[in-house]
Order: structure tokens, then sequence, then C-alpha cells
């Protein structure tokens, strides 16, 4: 169903399983557009070169530019469940379906298109420089996704996060660009409150959405911080978003609980603003 580019997109029930199910074959299938930045950029300590952006318009991820004979670059529908080589005019060169697919089918598909447009690929190879969770390794042999309304909800996961993080970062000058990281297959900004000069002392909030981990199953909505404060001393937070004080610390609201609220924009809104605010205050002391 086609949407307006900035318009949130309502959640509605879905089956946690099938959401699971689809969110890890998802994760591994984005390593592949995310393998073609980290390929063909200079190399970032960080791993920059292989995040990916969100595009409101196109609902799709989409990895960096890399110029060959055309300048282009690789992305993801995750309600198509397709791979896409576009060019800068956002014309289509290329689509992979994943569907029935296996990971090497997908990457012979990769090496072959991006050698058609001038670069020898066939060292395109996915030596990760991180290690991915055990499920997500084990997925797409072949690819399959049973229920593409699970994959349409995590899509409108990225999309509204997307959005009101867009409205926050037009708020504070010192936030940073919003990525999609491959490892984690997170969205997350980063908010700059001190500067040192060096990123391991700086002090910062990153907002953000995980579509599901080892700690929360299913999607949820982020902040942390560092350095780590004690947040056990810190209010009761509103619609049932709570504090995380053990691996890190900052915030989190399930996404069942936006999911449920009367006005899910508001809610996902209202909890980046409180958790932030009593964070940002006790930062910045």
């Amino acid at each position: 169903m086609a949407m307006d580019t900035f318009t949130w997109n309502k959640f509605i029930p879905t089956d946690p399983e099938e959401v699971r199910t689809a969110r890890v074959q998802l994760h591994q299938s984005v390593q592949n557009v995310a393998s073609v930045g980290r390929k063909f950029l200079e190399h970032s300590e960080n791993d920059e070169n292989a995040t990916l952006t969100w595009v409101p318009g196109l609902r799709r991820m989409a990895g960096k530019w890399v110029q060959g004979d055309v300048s282009f670059r690789s992305s993801i529908s995750l309600e198509e469940f397709k791979i896409y080589l576009v060019d800068e005019k956002v014309m289509t060169l290329a689509s992979f379906d994943l569907q029935g697919a296996t990971t090497t089918q997908l990457m012979l598909w990769l090496e072959e298109q991006i050698g058609k447009l001038g670069l020898n690929a066939q060292n395109l190879t996915l030596n990760l420089p991180y290690q991915l969770p055990k499920p997500v390794l084990e997925a797409g042999s072949p690819f399959h996704i049973s229920s593409r309304r699970s994959s349409a909800e995590l899509a409108k996961c990225y999309h509204n996060t997307y959005l009101v993080l867009r409205e926050i970062k037009d708020q504070h000058e010192s936030a940073g660009t919003i990525h999609i990281w491959p490892h984690h297959f997170d969205m997350a900004m980063d908010i700059l409150l001190k500067d040192t000069g060096d990123p391991e002392t700086n002090t910062q909030i990153s907002l953000g959405m995980s579509p599901g981990d080892d700690q929360f199953e299913n999607p949820y909505f982020y902040i942390n911080c560092w350095p780590h404060v004690d947040t056990e001393t810190f209010p009761k937070l509103a619609n049932h978003a709570i504090w995380i004080s053990d691996e890190w610390t900052g915030a989190v609201i399930l996404s069942k609980h936006v999911q449920s609220a009367s006005n899910q924009q508001e809610t996902l809104r209202y909890f980046y603003q409180e958790a932030s605010e009593l964070l940002i205050e006790r930062l910045t002391k």
C-alpha cells in the first residue's frame, strides 16, 4: 500500500514469532547491501561506510553511493524482500528477489551486476568485522519470509522511527546522521553533549530503534547514554517505558506499548523527549 513520504504508518497487531523470523532473514540479507560500501569505499574505523540510510519515499534501506561507470548504490525493500541497484536518478539498474534464493546466489548476482558497472567485485565477500547472532548466521539458506505482513511491520518500525528522529535532529545542532547499522540492524542517531575531541570520552546520548535482539525479542525503541549514569534513581517513565541499568544505561519502550497507544506517534515522541531530558540533565551537571 502506497504511503505518503513523511506520514506515520500505523502499527497493527502482528504475530511476534513471525516478526522475529522476518527480522532474522532481513538481518542476514542486509549484510549484502552493507558489503558494497564496505568494499568500495575507504576503510572507516567504526564501519560507517557500511551503514545504511532509510529512504522514506521508496521505503528502502540504502547503502552508500559508490562510483563505477556510473554512481550507484545498493538497497533493500523490506516489504518486497528485494535487493535493488539504482543510479543517482533512482532508476533501477538491476533487482534481485530474495524469496527462495540462497546467500550464494545473491552474492554471485551482486558480483555480476557490479562487474557490469565497471568495478571488480570478485572479492566481495562477507568477511564481517563483527560477529552476527547465531540465528542470523543460520538464516538465508534459502531466504524465506512466510508473512509479508511481518516484514511490512518491520518496515514501519524504521519508517516511523526515522520520522520522529528527523524531527528531533532539527531541534539539536549537535545531532548526527540517522544511521542503520548492519551489525545490530538498529537505527540510531547520536546527540553530542560534550565534545572532548576523543570519541571514547565524549558525553552523548543515542536515540534509536532495534527490531529485536537477545535482550528483547521484538522491536523496541531506546535511548542510551555515555558515560553510564545511575538510572535507578530516575523517576518512573510514562506509557510503560522502563529504565535500563545493566550492560548499558538508558531507557526502552517496547513496540507493543507504542502500538496499543491511542496516538502512537505522540507516544514515541514523548518517550524520546521525557527520557532524553532526564539523561541530558544528569549528564550535563
